[in-house]
């Protein structure tokens, strides 16, 4: 099954972009060369032409299916170290971790700082469930997912957030998305319903609302579709609002152990071993 998001017009103009400034772009994780680092320097979102190059490249069969089975891999094993050190709402640490594993194994990735949007069964009785942009509260994203060809969706987390009563039972140990379908957001997506009321009382559209808030965030979208993974009777709806990732290198990242071990300490012991 050939990636859905590829395309030609998008890639050439990327390619040209990249090629402009010297940014080589034939091999994954080019975000880290000196002239890249440069550009984000100057303009904070140059890290979003990454992203968006990710999803318009082509890729041939051998590749999707090498990818596969080594993000597989990796997100299995990274999964069971959140799971086993017990940390909720580990989402951003662990998607940036993955994302640079994936890099190390030569895999196209991209980090993404998403909404999302849970919707349980009918018979379950249990209310939608979001995870909102606009909200109360002091955080670094709603949520983190990897967008990893042929998974349109890479998320490690999705069980281990903080949830309430029976939620996280309708939910699977991690999601890995080759079938998804595009999605169009709302603003019940996005923000709270104590702010979209304090914007109908004073008559503002969410349109204006988000222009005047974080007009990046609508780029974004609009760059990176929304999708929805039907997981049976369970929906999950991702948007897209910022990139993300991690700074350091795999060797580096230390601000999050699960069960006292390093992100490199999990690739060697738990995934390399592996793919070999």
């Amino acid at each position: 099954m050939p990636w859905p998001l590829s395309n030609v017009q998008e890639r050439r103009r990327l390619e040209r972009a990249f090629s402009n400034r010297n940014i080589p772009f034939d091999a994954p994780g080019f975000y880290d060369h000196p002239t890249f680092l440069m550009q984000e320097r100057l303009d904070s979102r140059f890290l979003e032409l990454y992203a968006r190059y990710v999803e318009a490249r082509p890729y041939d069969d051998g590749y999707l299916a090498d990818a596969a089975t080594k993000i597989d891999i990796a997100a299995n094993a990274l999964t069971l170290a959140v799971k086993a050190d017990g940390r909720l709402g580990a989402c951003v640490d662990a998607s940036g971790m993955l994302g640079r594993m994936l890099d190390r194994l030569g895999v196209w990735n991209y980090v993404a700082k998403a909404t999302l949007t849970i919707t349980f069964p009918s018979d379950s009785g249990i209310t939608d469930r979001y995870f909102w942009s606009f909200d109360e509260g002091s955080f670094a994203a709603p949520h983190a997912i990897v967008v990893a060809p042929p998974f349109g969706v890479v998320d490690v987390t999705v069980r281990h957030q903080v949830y309430e009563g029976r939620e996280g039972d309708y939910l699977p140990p991690f999601v890995m998305a080759r079938d998804w379908l595009s999605a169009k957001w709302t603003p019940e997506d996005l923000a709270n319903p104590e702010i979209r009321t304090a914007l109908r009382m004073q008559g503002m559209s969410f349109d204006t609302f988000l222009q005047r808030q974080n007009p990046s965030m609508g780029d974004v979208m609009r760059a990176l579709p929304p999708r929805q993974v039907n997981l049976g009777d369970t929906r999950l709806k991702y948007v897209v609002v910022a990139v993300g990732g991690t700074i350091e290198p795999l060797e580096a990242i230390t601000g999050y152990k699960p069960c006292e071990r390093t992100a490199l300490q999990i690739f060697e012991q738990d995934i390399a071993p592996l793919i070999k």
